[in-house]
């Protein structure tokens, strides 16, 4: 088992010092070492044998090169120009870094100093140079001597801060398994094929959803073993998912070199390592990228049908399908470095666009600059990347309050009223659920808790000087004297600036200066095309010190990425530094003058131009006279006169010889007229500090594979695009093209959040996540008596709950209850109703619900239709004391302890049928069943304080003694309450006249409770008026 490390610094590994050593007071500095194994006199790079080469093309048409280090099991990826590589070409262990300078002019036709010691130093901090020293990079995973208790702790301790874990090279598998027929997933007829599966899927998706007869968070009605399998579920789903990027990098014929465990936003993870694919180009990197969602939505889909045409193995493949949905959901979130991001990133290839896109939300929330009209192209892309941000936000927002609404809530009411362990469950349950947020929220306050103890050090200003003073000695700036690094360190301040907001704007004035302690910062120039980055300065270089050297504002937006700084007041760094030396203003012109018409020097960073003006060194050849060059750093550049080279090739005005690299002085050309020349001294290592050879570009460190969550956070090698100008064939084209599909990317995301926002009207099923053995009850108004287990509980209006065999229910006075049984089958309690529940069973596919119960006293209303295809109507058998009214089908009735009456459907009482037909059952207030096809979780409306309950049974005297005496009473008005529903009733029912049978009258009072009335072979009717409204007379069935 092995927990991967990450390597140490390429600055480090050149000074020849051991990784991570602290750098103490007494320490030469770290630049100074460098500068020293950089020395032109003596370093000559050699390539390592075993380099892999690819050339590939980026997204605007440009060439670049990809090097792979020869390394098995880590190997390190560095991206260059091809003039870069046609420099590491010439790296053969015998020419020195000075003379590649000169070579990198003959290439490229420009002097770049820089630019060539930045690509030494990126090929040594990636294991891919032979002299310098490659053992310093030994893993340190490797063998060590430690307790096994220890090893396990340690490997436990980084499993949980979310270390990978590597567990086992996995390439022969995944090779086997992409032979075996992973391989025609990628051929475009089964492409197409499976992308109709995964549409076709998605749709049986939301019928099983919206059918609600298989649970998220229930296995055999048990709640805990539906979560235990929810999680295992999540690792077959997140396994799968890196199967699929793991088939799509054999597919581009790479490597997948180890698989293993993390722990990802606080949810336990696999992965895969698919860095090799860096290799294969821009389609391949999308392919591998996007290779994972699409296995999460095509095996949900395959799922999901399976569940639609197999019941019997609906529940689980239901589970599944859930799984890699919100899996897939998850990993195409643009605002995590996860699948969505790297899909965008890759396909517009513009680097740390997260963090600038949010930083630019970020501005415009706060009414800051600038605004999108300002922006320039590849602004404008930034831009609709945050906007899109954004929509998913709105996107999942509106899935996660669906998700709530119709399965959360519904294992939350049967969990918070299951004791202690029930709460603990559902807490469980909801932290998996909301981990990502919660592990993001925890990670924000960790961070704030260590900013606050930062602060607090730093608050300190004499304790923390000595760590201020360690970062300027091995900066750039650590060749000042003594005194002049502890003034600056004395007057400098922490800055911690957020990762892609602006650092310093183009044009604006430098008041301080920055040093780079940890990560990057970076510059590019308005109006560059996409991805183009002019200048990046790493840990140890400066920001803005030519800037605040000669005053003049900046040329370049700098930007900050994950980057930690010390700011340097302006007037402390020039008192540090002193005057500059440099030519008489009069020279000083000249030479200028001369750099701005050469090309060599176009490209020259300000730093770089101010330590070449220091440098410089005007010389007057008389003809005949040889041009010498004593150091093989040292060139001249021509300013006026004609001059013979070696070769015997004439240079004039503008024209630069060396350097040469050649240890002993040599002849350069030959005068053949009176010329001047300025002669640049220590050309090779261009800074503007007297006595220093320090880089004020910084350290530009070692990129390897990322070793926490699935993706790197740091540089992506891809798009770690080499510092520069624009290459030449370059398409200036493609912004735009990227642009307007942006746009059109958000517009359809925005209009699936509206569609998804207007869904959310569409009322949930109240029995989704019930146990198949109860039955929930909701009070709609009032308040009701539960007895459970011999212990009595009074809910109140709005409260739920589910109720099993045995519970007894009592409503109040004003009160109404119902109750939602499996399927949709719904019971009304209209108020003073007292009622027994039995058995509640499902079998069978459809699934058919039967209910049982004893009604003692009041008025039930039922209505038995099921509210989806899923189901058959609700079986339900009343005990009355007129004997069991048992149900057929869809019936509404309404039903008293003596009497029952049916609206529609069949239903028989003691054996006898029932006939249909009359108004639709109500309660005495108004009261009537909700409407339409769904249980809805939403309470019915209903009217209070009206007459009594009209009887169900015949009345005591004949139709027209019953008219006359309901004409004297008040008669309550019949409403039919709605539910949310789509589908509700275009108009109420009308009144109708019944009239009753004749029969014996029979007594007006209430059957005595000690005796038991006599079934009637009857059927028992409600009397009306003339107006059609119910009487408000009782009597009992005789």
């Amino acid at each position: 088992m092995t927990v991967v490390d990450a390597n140490p610094s390429v600055w480090e590994v050149l000074a020849g010092r051991a990784p991570g050593s602290p750098v103490g007071p007494a320490d030469p500095g770290l630049w100074h070492a460098v500068s020293d194994r950089l020395n032109p006199a003596r370093a000559t790079p050699r390539l390592r044998d075993g380099l892999e080469v690819a050339e590939l093309v980026s997204a605007r048409g440009a060439t670049y090169v990809m090097l792979r280090s020869p390394d098995t099991r880590t190997p390190c990826y560095v991206r260059l120009t091809p003039e870069e590589w046609k420099l590491a070409e010439l790296m053969d262990g015998e020419l020195s870094v000075a003379r590649l300078v000169g070579e990198f002019a003959r290439i490229t036709g420009r002097l770049a100093p820089e630019q060539v010691t930045r690509v030494v130093a990126d090929l040594a901090g990636n294991r891919m140079l032979e002299e310098l020293p490659v053992d310093a990079f030994r893993p340190l995973e490797q063998v060590r001597q430690v307790p096994p208790a220890l090893k396990i702790a340690k490997t436990a301790l980084a499993f949980a801060q979310g270390r990978r874990v590597v567990l086992a090279g996995i390439d022969p598998l995944v090779n086997a398994l992409y032979v075996a027929g992973g391989r025609l997933a990628f051929t475009r007829v089964c492409a197409a094929i499976l992308g109709v599966l995964g549409l076709a899927g998605l749709g049986a998706f939301v019928v099983l959803w919206f059918r609600a007869d298989n649970s998220l968070f229930l296995v055999g009605d048990s709640y805990l073993l539906g979560a235990v399998v929810l999680v295992l579920l999540n690792v077959v789903a997140l396994a799968f998912h890196e199967l699929g990027h793991a088939l799509a990098v054999k597919h581009a014929g790479r490597r997948v070199p180890a698989a293993g465990f993390l722990i990802y936003f606080g949810i336990p993870s696999v992965f895969v390592d698919t860095t090799d694919v860096w290799m294969a180009g821009r389609r391949q990197r999308i392919i591998t990228t996007a290779a994972g969602p699409a296995t999460g939505l095509v095996l949900a889909g395959l799922m999901s049908l399976v569940g639609l045409a197999i019941p019997p193995l609906a529940p689980l493949a239901f589970k599944l399908a859930f799984a890699w949905y919100l899996h897939t959901l998850f990993n195409l979130n643009p605002f995590l470095a996860l699948d969505g991001y790297y899909l965008l990133m890759d396909w517009l290839e513009v680097p740390n666009l997260r963090a600038r896109a949010l930083a630019w939300v970020g501005a415009r929330l706060r009414r800051r600059p600038p605004a999108f009209g300002q922006l320039d192209r590849e602004g404008r892309i930034i831009a609709l990347y945050g906007m899109l941000s954004m929509v998913w936000l709105l996107i999942a927002v509106n899935l996660f309050w669906r998700l709530y609404v119709d399965r959360i809530a519904g294992a939350g009411t049967g969990l918070w009223h299951a004791g202690i362990g029930g709460k603990l469950l559902l807490l469980i349950i909801v932290v998996v659920l909301t981990a990502p947020v919660f592990y993001l929220l925890a990670g924000r306050v960790l961070r704030l808790y260590r900013s606050w103890r930062r602060k607090t050090a730093e608050a300190n200003h004499n304790k923390d000087f000595p760590h201020r003073l360690d970062v300027l000695r091995s900066s750039a700036l650590g060749a000042l004297a003594a005194d002049a690094l502890a003034d600056l360190a004395y007057n400098a301040t922490w800055v911690r600036p957020v990762d892609g907001r602006p650092l310093i704007d183009r044009g604006a004035s430098m008041p301080q200066v920055y040093v780079v302690a940890a990560g990057v910062a970076e510059a590019r120039r308005p109006g560059d095309p996409g991805g183009i980055i002019r200048q990046r300065v790493g840990t140890g270089g400066v920001v803005g010190f030519a800037n605040v050297i000669t005053g003049n504002p900046s040329s370049l937006n700098w930007y900050a990425i994950g980057a930690t700084l010390l700011a340097i007041p302006a007037t402390t760094l020039i008192d540090a530094v002193g005057e500059l030396p440099a030519p008489p203003p009069a020279e000083l012109a000249e030479l200028e003058d001369l750099l701005d018409e050469s090309p060599q020097f176009s490209t020259l960073s300000a730093e770089a131009y101010l330590g070449l003006t220091a440098r410089a060194q005007p010389v007057q050849v008389p003809p005949g006279d040889a041009v010498v060059l004593d150091g093989p750093g040292d060139a001249v550049v021509v300013a006026s006169g004609a001059l013979t080279r070696f070769d015997g090739e004439e240079v004039r005005r503008g024209n630069v010889l060396g350097p040469f690299g050649n240890e002993e002085p040599g002849e350069a050309a030959v005068a053949r007229t009176p010329a001047r020349v300025w002669l640049l001294p220590r050309l090779a290592t261009l800074t503007p500090l007297p006595g220093s050879d320090a880089p004020v570009s910084g350290n530009n460190a070692g990129r390897v594979p990322p070793i926490a969550g699935v993706h790197g956070t740091g540089a992506y090698p891809p798009l770690a695009v080499p510092p520069g100008p624009p290459p030449a064939d370059l398409d200036p084209d493609v912004d735009g093209r990227f642009e307007r599909r942006m746009w059109w990317l958000v517009l359809v995301f925005l209009l699936l959040g509206l569609l998804l926002t207007g869904t959310n009207f569409w009322p949930a099923p109240a029995w989704a996540e019930m146990p198949a053995d109860r039955a929930m009850l909701t009070v709609t108004s009032g308040s009701a008596l539960v007895t459970v287990d011999g212990e009595e509980i009074r809910l109140d209006n709005g409260a739920d709950r589910y109720l099993g065999a045995g519970a007894r229910i009592a409503t109040g006075k004003d009160s109404v209850v119902r109750l939602v049984f499996r399927g949709g089958g719904v019971s009304v309690l209209c108020a003073d109703t007292a009622v027994t529940l039995g058995d509640l069973l499902s079998s069978g596919h459809p699934i058919s619900p039967t209910a049982a119960m004893t009604i003692n006293t009041g008025r039930m209303l039922a209505d038995t239709s099921s509210a989806t295809g899923a189901f058959r109507p609700l079986a339900m058998t009343v005990q009355t004391q007129a004997g069991p009214l048992v149900t057929s089908g869809a019936v509404e009735l309404a039903v008293e302890s003596n009497a029952a009456k049916v609206s529609t459907g069949a239903a028989t009482l003691n054996g006898a049928g029932l006939p249909a037909g009359g108004p639709p059952p109500a309660c005495g207030d108004g009261t009537s069943l909700p409407t339409g096809q769904d249980a809805s979780r939403e309470p019915p409306t209903s009217v209070i304080d009206t007459p009594s309950l009209p009887s169900l049974s015949p009345s005591d005297s004949s139709s027209s003694s019953a008219s006359e005496s309901a004409s004297e009473t008040t008669t309550p008005t019949q409403t039919r309450t709605a539910r949310p529903t789509t589908n509700p009733p275009n108009n109420p029912p009308p009144n109708t006249q019944t009239t009753p049978p004749t029969q014996p009258p029979t007594s007006s009072n209430p059957p005595p409770t000690s005796t038991s009335p006599s079934p009637s072979d009857d059927p028992p009717v409600i009397s009306r008026n003339p107006e059609g409204e119910p009487t408000g007379s009782r009597t009992p069935i005789g």
